[in-house]
C-alpha cells in the first residue's frame, strides 16, 4: 500500500507542475495549510480555495515547479520533502527554497496538505522519528 501511496503523491506533483492546478486527487472538500512562517499562513478549504491560492504561487513565480526530493509514508500520513523553484514575475529573480509537506490521505485521494519549514517538526506530524528516521507507529 505504500508504493500506491507514495506513486499517488508523486502524480499530484506531476500533475501540479504540468497542469499549473491541485491534481484531480484532491478530494473536494480538501484543505491546504500554509507554513505557520509563511506571511500568508491560512488555511484553504475546498478544492476551489486551494486553487485560489496555488494560483497566487504561479501570480508571483510563472515559472514555478515543486519537485518531491523524498517521499515517506506511514500509513494515511505521507512526508515529502520537497523543492520549490522559479523566477519572481517582476524581477526576474530566481527562487529556491526547501519545504516539508505533510499530506493525509484518505481512500487513495487527498485529504489534506500542510506545508512546515522544519524538516524535524514535518517528520515527526507523519508520525516518523527524526533521529532514527523510522515510523513511530501507523496511523
Amino acid at each position: 500500500m505504500s508504493q500506491e501511496i507514495e506513486e499517488l503523491v508523486r502524480f499530484g506533483y506531476e500533475w501540479f507542475n504540468r497542469e499549473r492546478e491541485p491534481s484531480p486527487t484532491w478530494l473536494a472538500d480538501g484543505e491546504f495549510i500554509n507554513a505557520r512562517e509563511d506571511p500568508d499562513h491560512a488555511v484553504y478549504r475546498g478544492i476551489d480555495a486551494i486553487r485560489k491560492q496555488h494560483q497566487g504561487w504561479f501570480d508571483a513565480y510563472p515559472d514555478l515547479r515543486v519537485e518531491p526530493l523524498e517521499i515517506r509514508s506511514n500509513g494515511d500520513l505521507v512526508f515529502v520533502w520537497t523543492r520549490f523553484t522559479g523566477h519572481g514575475a517582476d524581477s526576474g529573480a530566481p527562487m529556491e527554497m526547501e519545504l516539508a509537506h505533510v499530506i493525509t490521505v484518505e481512500g487513495r485521494k487527498t485529504r489534506r496538505v500542510q506545508e512546515y519549514t522544519d524538516r524535524y517538526e514535518a517528520l515527526r506530524a507523519a508520525g516518523f522519528d527524526p533521529a532514527g528516521g523510522a515510523a513511530s507507529g501507523e496511523h
